[in-house]
């Protein structure tokens, strides 16, 4: 009862300074947190996936016998490609939650605002759905990081390599 109480005066001195307080700036920073997370995360499977495809193409190259086999070094780049883009996307989906949350400030509207507070699950929205007032309001589409220039320019450099170094040893 006096933790409901408690809430309701907050939501209210909220509502009437549109101000956040230490519940809201620690959601924000967990958010943060999340986020940075998911893009460190991404940052690490491209790390792994040239330390792997390195390694067997090194092996493959020093192995006169594992020549033929020089091409299974494309699997681990598809994975970590699936990989990365799947943290890409989450990272995405967090950031689109922490914008909404910000524009419930922003807007002075608090409807949903327990829920909002302890919902981390990534708010994903597709290319197709994103409307031009979302846009304006911060959000970003979700599932268009597979053709992302910094995620095929990188993948696709790697690949041509591996062909290349294959067609030269062949």
């Amino acid at each position: 009862m006096i933790l409901q109480l408690f809430n309701n005066c907050i939501m209210t001195e909220n509502k009437r300074n549109n101000t956040l307080n230490d519940d809201d700036r620690q959601y924000l920073e967990m958010m943060q947190e999340n986020i940075e997370r998911m893009a460190g995360n991404s940052a690490n499977s491209k790390t792994w996936m040239v330390t792997i495809v390195s390694a067997m193409l090194a092996l493959q190259c020093a192995i006169d016998v594992l020549h033929g086999w020089i091409l299974l070094g494309l699997l681990p780049i598809f994975l970590f490609w699936f990989l990365d883009v799947y943290y890409l996307h989450l990272e995405r989906g967090m950031r689109n939650r922490e914008t909404a949350f910000i524009n419930m400030f922003r807007s002075n509207h608090f409807e949903g605002y327990e829920e909002a507070l302890y919902n981390f699950k990534p708010y994903k929205i597709k290319k197709k759905d994103l409307t031009e007032e979302a846009v304006q309001m911060g959000f970003v589409a979700t599932d268009d990081r597979w053709l992302s220039i910094s995620v095929v320019l990188f993948y696709v450099i790697t690949i041509v390599t591996v062909v290349l170094i294959y067609v030269a040893l062949s």
